[in-house]
């Protein structure tokens, strides 16, 4: 029989998980946008002209989530959705100018948050934390 549970590292988790998510949402609020379209904006301003299966496997998320939040983003006039002018089967996702000035003052946000949650903790220990969290989601995922 294994030994049992730590239910610290468990509990861990999942709290820096959810005050994340509050963190987060407090943040993207103040530039009034919910968090997965925040999220799905910075990836395309990253990477503009992505397809959307692209943009899913950025995110980790099904397609029909994106589905949803590109019609959204396009509904707020943040991006816009062409067919691929070589292969007519694509769709590529394009910041308009207004999901550029968005992303711009969500940047400004994130950057203010990542200040708060990193707080006290200097560049190589956040280096080994990248690393490890990294290693974490490979082994839940099944990606290593």
């Amino acid at each position: 029989m294994a030994g049992r549970v730590n239910l610290d590292d468990w509990q861990l988790l999942a709290q820096v998980s959810q005050v994340f998510r509050s963190v987060s949402d407090a943040f993207t609020d103040q530039v009034d946008i919910p968090r997965g379209q925040a999220t799905a904006l910075c990836v395309i301003a990253r990477e503009d002209g992505l397809t959307q299966s692209e943009i899913a496997e950025r995110l980790s998320v099904q397609g029909a989530t994106v589905t949803n939040m590109l019609q959204r983003l396009e509904e707020s006039g943040l991006v816009i959705r062409r067919r691929d002018p070589e292969d007519n089967r694509l769709v590529r996702v394009y910041l308009t100018e207004a999901g550029l000035q968005k992303e711009l003052s969500l940047n400004a946000q994130l950057g203010s948050m990542q200040e708060l949650i990193f707080k006290g903790i200097g560049e190589t220990e956040r280096a080994v934390l990248r690393r490890q969290m990294q290693q974490i989601i490979e082994n839940m995922t099944g990606r290593n």
